[in-house]
């Protein structure tokens, strides 16, 4: 599994794309966390807000090969809940501000399985899924700003019911590549 690399942006083989894979926020959801991500991320205009599940890398794989292995892991994974709560930061390690996604153990099963299906070491250890809401916020601010933004932010909660493979352009902006739906995903959830 030596052709797929965690993101390295100083490797320069041409032939390498780098990929990412993450559930977006619905509608309702991205249209209250965008205004503040303009406000507090400097790089809110390259990714609609979303959770990461697969984070950046780098791959020589045909695209064709990607999509099958993620497509085999959507299409045993049911729709599931996702409960959005606190707002934290990832200070002083990381100058983030987020909103924080409650434990969900198949949104976790799912972060394990798709590394291990795309071969790709584990970034972290403990999987911290969450929605960027602020970076580059300077140390002094981010008791300030956490508290701006978590008046915005309510708990909150939606039905995951696909993964998104995306990739950058040429301007560094992130699109979706491709959809893959869950198992016995409908456009009509149960009511939450």
């Amino acid at each position: 599994m030596d052709n797929i690399l965690p993101y390295d942006s100083s490797l320069g083989d041409r032939r390498r794309k780098t990929y990412a894979v993450v559930i977006f926020l619905p509608h309702v959801l991205s249209s209250v966390v965008a205004p503040l991500r303009e406000q507090f991320d400097p790089l809110y205009n390259l990714v609609a807000p979303h959770i990461t599940v697969v984070f950046p890398f780098e791959t020589n794989r045909p695209l064709s090969e990607l999509t099958n292995l993620i497509k085999h892991e959507a299409d045993s994974q049911k729709s599931f809940l996702i409960q959005l709560d606190t707002v934290g930061d990832f200070y002083p390690k990381s100058p983030t501000i987020y909103w924080n996604v409650k434990k969900n153990t198949s949104l976790s099963e799912l972060y394990y399985r798709l590394h291990v299906s795309l071969g790709i070491p584990i970034p972290f250890k403990i999987f911290l899924p969450h929605v960027t809401v602020a970076r580059e916020i300077s140390h002094h601010r981010v008791i300030i700003v956490k508290e701006k933004i978590a008046s915005y932010l309510a708990d909150d909660k939606f039905f995951a019911g696909s993964v998104d493979l995306i990739t950058p352009l040429v301007d560094e902006k992130w699109v979706s590549v491709r959809t893959f739906p869950f198992k016995g995903f409908t456009a009509n959830p149960p009511a939450i």
